[in-house]
């Protein structure tokens, strides 16, 4: 009986020490305010309306700035020093961007205005005109010359070596050939495309900002089976008088021509009857002619007196800077060889800009008092700028 009672109290006082447990940690769980789960920080956020300051704060990534290393403690003095020697990291410019792309675009209209002056001779000499059905030809009265009333002489001083600039393919486009005649220097000698429109009148703006003004004289193209030069270029397939024609036709115009540009093509034996008579015809009427040929065909062709010059250089195939940059040194390396040199170019902007910042870099023709007195002592580009007819001659 003792026994049982022994069993009993021990059994009593388990269940109440399990009582007590039970008790202590429900008490413990009331005390404790329990939090709503949830399955993101964006849903506590958004849902968490008890807690006005959540305990959890999202700072989005910021893409205009870089990750910074954590700071360091830097005393007013080091702060001010390296505000003053760090200098601002530059941003590096896309070249890809349109702002890049812009700067590199060549832009006629950046040439601004040269500000020439008319030429003496703005509109043909009546007295060097001859009227032949509808064109107006330039002739010589056995006196007077076309090449030289309409051209422009100048005088270069001595230790200073002659250049000539001719664009020829002039007025295709009326906007780039009004940019180009207003903003290169009057110096700059232009050619006008027999194609050209309204080429009388071209040609009188022209000469109204100081350019001599001469006309293409187009070739048969050496791929002539695969293209054309048109019904203004001398053909291998025309008869002398159709040829004849063409040339009058391209110089008749009724406006100042002092000559003409051959363009490349074929000039060889078997168009050279034509060429000869052609050449006669233009020696006949007093013009000069400019071989921009690169080749000796043109050459090979003797006229006797007949005013001519030969381009040194020739722009109107690779129209890469590189390139460009290349064949203006190679003009200045032949000018100081042989006092000298004729360049020829097509009106690309790239290229009317590149000579036209190359002219700029002549150095100014000055007398031996002003070198001195500006205390110069030695000429960097030794060149001058002078019109096509300067460097003619009659052979």
């Amino acid at each position: 009986m003792i026994e049982f009672i022994r069993q009993k109290k021990i059994l009593i006082l388990v269940v109440l020490i399990t009582l007590a447990g039970i008790i202590g940690i429900g008490y413990q769980s009331a005390e404790q305010k329990s939090e709503p789960i949830y399955r993101s920080k964006i849903d506590r956020i958004m849902y968490d309306t008890h807690n006005q300051s959540p305990k959890y704060v999202i700072t989005l990534p910021d893409r205009n700035k870089k990750s910074k290393k954590p700071e360091e403690v830097v005393s007013v003095g080091e702060e001010t020093a390296q505000a003053e020697t760090t200098a601002k990291p530059q941003k590096e410019e896309d070249p890809h961007s349109l702002e890049a792309v812009i700067a590199r675009t060549p832009y006629l209209a950046s040439l601004g205005s040269a500000g020439g002056q008319p030429l003496p001779t703005v509109r043909s000499d009546s007295d060097l005109t001859e009227e032949k059905g509808n064109l107006k030809l330039p002739k010589t009265d056995g006196k007077k010359k076309p090449w030289e009333v309409y051209g422009s002489k100048v005088s270069v001083m001595p230790r200073f070596n002659r250049i000539a600039v001719v664009i020829k393919n002039m007025g295709l486009n009326r906007g780039n050939a009004d940019l180009i005649n207003k903003g290169l220097p009057s110096g700059v000698s232009f050619s006008f495309s027999p194609y050209a429109p309204d080429q009388a009148e071209q040609i009188i703006a022209a000469r109204s900002e100081g350019h001599e003004t001469y006309m293409d004289l187009l070739l048969p193209s050496k791929d002539y089976l695969q293209s054309d030069s048109g019904p203004m270029s001398i053909s291998l397939t025309a008869s002398l008088a159709e040829n004849t024609e063409r040339l009058e036709k391209t110089i008749g115009i009724g406006a100042p021509v002092g000559g003409v540009i051959v363009t490349p093509g074929v000039a060889d034996e078997s168009n050279a009857e034509h060429l000869i008579a052609i050449l006669q015809e233009l020696h006949d009427r007093g013009l000069l002619v400019l071989n921009a040929t690169g080749e000796d065909g043109i050459e090979a062709i003797k006229v006797r007196q007949l005013a001519r010059a030969r381009a040194d250089i020739v722009i109107d195939r690779d129209f890469s800077a590189q390139n460009i940059e290349k064949l203006l040194e190679q003009a200045e390396q032949i000018a100081r060889d042989k006092g000298y040199a004729v360049i020829v170019s097509d009106p690309k902007p790239i290229a009317v800009l590149a000579l036209n910042k190359w002219i700029e870099s002549f150095s100014p023709q000055l007398s031996y008092e002003e070198m001195k007195e500006r205390n110069i002592t030695e000429i960097a580009k030794p060149f001058a700028l002078v019109p096509l007819s300067n460097l003619v001659v009659e052979e």
